[in-house]
């Protein structure tokens, strides 16, 4: 399940993007394209799609207008359900690709009625995720975590079975008991961790670089672990992003003087590669003809091509981070490739989550 090698892209490849042109390329002139968000304003996959969306009006032939439009709800079921009854393949509509919306899929849940292994992604960004705690609890760096076993934790969360998962594992393999008020997106959440309603919280990095880091410098929030990054060969290492901040694996070491492992590891990891090395991405619905596709591929290039434009190097260093991007069919197969869980991972999750939160995957 180890995802890592679908985000080897050269950037000389993406270099050449510009050079290659728009031979056959779908002229979008006039046009205007919505990419649809399944979440609230102002979390990780909205930022994500803000950003692209002005470079994608610039690299698109015609320069068409590219707007984000929210349609959030059901922990991004009603954005993924609407994305797949409403849009056209003519290239006008594309999908923002997030956690909870691929786990739901993954999962099962009996309301999803969007078909994202049909999908055709044109970028598939891999994302961290950093879990923060408020300094009221006395915590002052990752050090202090094995106080808060004895604490009242509050955090606020969407679903169970959705991008949050990744966060409630970890959680449970540190043995910390979080009360989760579930039905918030991280937007929501945030506000609310900031008023001192919750004294626990976690962030995409590009949310974190963005709207917590104002609060860490503060002394209001303290980050206390990542997930990490898989690097070429497979292993976790330091989120680029967040250097200084350890690993789950690295606390969990310090915590039990071992190495996570066992079932519940496994999943863990399951969900890493989930909601971590596919964190987030744009999609073009089923049927699209390969001319727009293409299209789109050559754009998404350029796009990635000018990271490093000093104009923008900043925000994408934010909200992209040094990750490298799948494009074309390694996107593609990044996203597949999240979106299957083995069995024995399957059924361990399935347990897990009846045992501790009452609900049943299917």
């Amino acid at each position: 399940m180890t995802l890592h090698k679908f985000w080897k892209l050269p950037i000389a490849l993406a270099a050449l993007a510009g050079a290659a042109g728009f031979a056959s390329a779908k002229d979008f002139s006039g046009q205007r394209i919505e990419i649809i968000v399944p979440y609230e304003a102002g979390g990780g996959t909205d930022i994500y799609a803000r950003f692209l969306a002005p470079l994608l009006s610039e690299k698109l032939p015609g320069k068409p207008t590219v707007l984000v439009v929210n349609v959030p709800g059901a922990g991004a079921i009603s954005g993924g359900n609407q994305f797949q009854q409403r849009a056209k393949p003519d290239g006008l509509t594309l999908i923002g690709v997030g956690t909870s919306l691929t786990a739901n899929y993954v999962f099962r849940d009996k309301r999803v009625q969007y078909k994202l292994a049909d999908w055709i992604p044109i970028i598939s960004s891999p994302n961290g995720t950093v879990v923060y705690a408020h300094s009221k609890l006395g915590v002052k760096s990752s050090s202090d975590i094995a106080s808060l076993k004895d604490k009242s934790l509050i955090m606020g969360a969407n679903n169970a079975t959705g991008g949050d998962l990744r966060v409630l594992l970890s959680l449970d393999g540190l043995g910390l008991k979080a009360n989760e008020v579930f039905g918030l997106n991280r937007g929501d959440a945030r506000p609310s961790f900031e008023r001192g309603e919750f004294n626990l919280n976690f962030d995409s990095t590009a949310a974190y670089q963005v709207q917590v880091r104002p609060m860490v410098e503060s002394g209001v929030a303290v980050p206390l672990f990542t997930f990490g990054i898989a690097d070429d060969t497979g292993k976790i290492v330091r989120d680029p992003l967040v250097p200084d901040v350890p690993t789950y694996n690295e606390v969990f070491k310090a915590a039990n003087g071992k190495e996570p492992d066992g079932p519940e590891y496994k999943a863990w990891l399951a969900m890493f590669n989930l909601n971590i090395m596919a964190a987030k991405g744009l999609a073009l619905p089923a049927g699209t003809p390969k001319d727009i596709v293409d299209t789109y591929n050559e754009a998404i290039k350029q796009v990635i091509a000018g990271f490093g434009d000093p104009k923008i190097k900043d925000q994408a260093n934010d909200i992209v981070g040094p990750y490298p991007q799948a494009v074309g069919d390694a996107a593609g197969r990044a996203l597949r490739g999240a979106a299957t869980f083995d069995d024995e991972t399957f059924n361990w999750l399935k347990t897990w989550l009846n045992e501790r939160y009452k609900v049943s995957l299917n």
